[in-house]
């Protein structure tokens, strides 16, 4: 009689346990998978997709990431700003320090200047690319005039240049081409889906060059500079890039 006292307790904490292990497993995918929570592509995970996309091979994706990346950093270093055709342009932000306020409390926080998340680092989306993300771009014709009037244009025809007395091989005009088509396309469906595309380092989304993400701007009340007037601005959806620490260090 013990021992079937025993058995059924035994069974009883076995199945408390399987329950608990399968609960556990389901809370731990659901936070995973929480509709709206955004998720992140680091730059291996980048690389694999514009692999696929290209139909080139991993090394070749990161030669040409690595170009685009080097040259933007190198240009932004240097006062310049560049663009990446049909995808956006960077530019160095100029802004003077200043005492922002908490949108909580709306107090001014006394060791803190600015907001939290300022980039030193200018982004705008080129016109193909905010059509693509069916996004309302705001002033188009600012944003043509930074892609077209930029001081480096980057391309196929530059990425192939910049390879061409790398140790690792140059690459063509052509597979250049389909290695940038590849990462425009593939940060495209990324952000349509709302999620983020870090490049520059492949494990530590914060390091290397940047993460692009896609931020929604309230609507609100604003001033026409010319005349002083207040105008409503709608809402809309725009590109942000938040520069990461390597490129940051390297324009301050």
């Amino acid at each position: 009689m013990s021992k079937g006292i025993m058995s059924q307790k035994e069974l009883s904490r076995r199945t408390v346990l399987r329950r608990g292990a399968i609960l556990s497993t389901f809370l731990g995918l659901g936070a995973l998978t929480m509709p709206g929570q955004a998720a992140a592509m680091n730059k291996a995970e980048l690389i694999e997709q514009m692999a696929s996309e290209a139909g080139l091979s991993a090394p070749e994706i990161e030669h040409a990431l690595d170009a685009f990346t080097h040259a933007t950093t190198k240009a932004l270093e240097n006062g310049d700003s560049a663009v990446l055709v049909g995808f956006g342009s960077f530019s160095i932000s100029k802004r003077s320090a200043r005492t922002g306020r908490n949108p909580s409390t709306g107090r001014n926080p006394s060791a803190r200047n600015g907001p939290a998340d300022d980039s030193p680092v200018t982004f705008a989306v080129c016109p193909e690319f905010a059509a693509a993300l069916d996004l309302n771009p705001g002033k188009g014709d600012e944003a043509s005039a930074k892609c077209r009037d930029a001081d480096v244009v980057i391309d196929a025809e530059y990425i192939a240049s910049e390879t061409e007395h790398d140790p690792r091989g140059g690459l063509s005009e052509e597979d250049a081409k389909r290695a940038l088509e590849a990462f425009i396309n593939t940060t495209t469906k990324a952000l349509k889906k709302g999620d983020r595309i870090s490049v520059g380092v492949k494990k530590d989304e914060d390091e290397g060059f940047g993460t692009f993400s896609i931020s929604k701007r309230s609507a609100r009340t604003g001033r026409n500079p010319q005349t002083g007037k207040e105008i409503q601005i709608a809402a809309k959806k725009v590109v942000k890039f938040k520069a990461g620490a390597e490129l940051s260090k390297a324009v301050n």
